[in-house]
């Protein structure tokens, strides 16, 4: 069984977007959390308003149907506004286990692909960020 695993890195550009953020996130985490296909969710919130997610599904359909729909297309469309950095990356794996933030964040900076953003930071398109801090 070959499984998808997507994990995001976004960073507020400031502050003054952290609540509608965290409003349109939990929506969407739940949304994730309940989809058909998903086989795993986790979420971390990182120092300096970045936030972290991976997900385990089932197949790229089943992806693409949670992707495509609200919340989460809703969302997507003020990740311009309220970031500047926004990162993903995927791949397939044997086993839907979730990866640790570790492995997470190697993968990121070595294939990830970075959003057009409109005010991107100075390490956003590099992919230089430090990995996640877990306490």
């Amino acid at each position: 069984m070959s499984v998808l695993i997507v994990i995001t890195r976004l960073r507020l550009s400031g502050p003054q977007h952290r609540r509608a953020f965290l409003t349109a996130a939990a929506s969407a985490i739940t949304q994730a959390t309940h989809a058909p296909g998903n086989l795993g969710t986790g979420v971390f919130p990182d120092d300096h308003d970045v936030y972290w997610t991976r997900t385990a599904w089932s197949d790229r359909e089943s992806l693409a149907a949670f992707v495509g729909a609200q919340p989460h297309l809703g969302m997507m469309g003020s990740i311009d506004e309220w970031c500047d950095e926004a990162t993903f990356v995927e791949w397939e794996q044997e086993t839907p286990e979730l990866p640790g933030w570790p492995a997470a964040h190697a993968r990121l900076v070595e294939g990830g692909r970075a959003n057009a953003l409109s005010r991107p930071s100075p390490d956003h398109e590099a992919r230089s960020f430090p990995p996640p801090r877990p306490g």
